[in-house]
């Protein structure tokens, strides 16, 4: 018999020392896992709204203002947070909601499908901040590029194609970053409950 046959046959018997849990003491600790899986979902969407608020009150909100209105986003920018601050606030209350049911029912099948609706929740959210960049960067670079103050800064001869195509793979770079933080972020919780839900239908045997 070779080293690996007898390195097996030695991890099989140190299996068969280690306790076994049933399927119904499983399910309760993945449940206890997922909830806090989802509660940190839920905290981290408050954090990602609160900390940027906080940083803006320590900003020149009048300059910032000036520049929106002198570009003539005031409008758009009145828009575009109404509609921000509506869905995100509608994320946030989704993902409450989901720690809340999680947390109140641990039937295996409840338990699982909570799990698929949790992950879908959190995909779209990230979806919609994705969109929201690039939608919202282009429209302020073609406010700003058709600006006379900013056509006045352009050296003469300046080809506006290339300030575009800069712009464009800056926007690419922000979209880039945001989308490296939330597969970091949201992406580690995301997987671990993948890795649950998967846990509960491998150990299900029949029993959902």
């Amino acid at each position: 018999m070779d080293q690996l046959e007898l390195l097996k046959k030695d991890w099989k018997k140190q299996e068969a020392d280690l306790p076994t849990l049933s399927y119904d003491e499983l399910s309760k600790l993945i449940h206890k896992k997922s909830s806090s899986i989802v509660k940190w979902i839920f905290i981290l969407s408050l954090l990602e709204f609160v900390i940027p608020h906080v940083i803006y009150l320590f900003m020149d909100n009048d300059k910032v203002n000036a520049e929106v209105d002198n570009l003539g986003l005031h409008n758009f920018n009145l828009i575009a947070s109404i509609l921000f601050y509506s869905v995100v606030l509608v994320f946030i209350y989704l993902f409450y909601k989901n720690y809340r049911t999680i947390s109140a029912n641990s039937n295996p099948k409840v338990l699982m499908q909570n799990i698929i609706k949790t992950r879908k929740t959190v995909k779209y959210y990230i979806w919609f901040m994705l969109t929201m960049i690039p939608i919202i960067s282009i429209i302020i670079f073609y406010r700003a590029f058709n600006s006379p103050d900013f056509l006045e800064q352009i050296p003469e001869g300046t080809n506006i194609v290339s300030i575009w195509v800069l712009a464009i793979i800056l926007i690419l770079i922000l979209v880039g970053i945001f989308w490296l933080f939330y597969r970091l972020i949201y992406g580690i919780l995301l997987n671990r409950l993948k890795e649950n839900y998967n846990e509960l239908v491998s150990n299900g045997n029949g029993n959902l």
